[in-house]
């Protein structure tokens, strides 16, 4: 690993500034679970039952189900 950074500095700083914003990206991925997570809930609220019973097995008179 020592290596790949002695070839290139620029490898070095980008990784380095890599690890300095993990931080932030937690926070980010923490909003996005959030949003998703309402998203979801309203999801389920307004699509709750409306397909109930909508999905039937449509067979030929000569064909039985399982």
């Amino acid at each position: 690993m020592y290596c790949m950074f002695s070839l290139s500095p620029g490898m070095r700083i980008l990784v380095m500034l890599l690890l300095d914003t993990l931080p932030m990206l937690g926070n980010v991925l923490l909003l996005c679970f959030f949003v998703f997570f309402i998203f979801g809930i309203v999801g389920v609220q307004l699509w709750a039952g409306l397909l109930r019973n909508r999905c039937y097995l449509d067979l030929p008179p000569n064909v039985t189900a399982p």
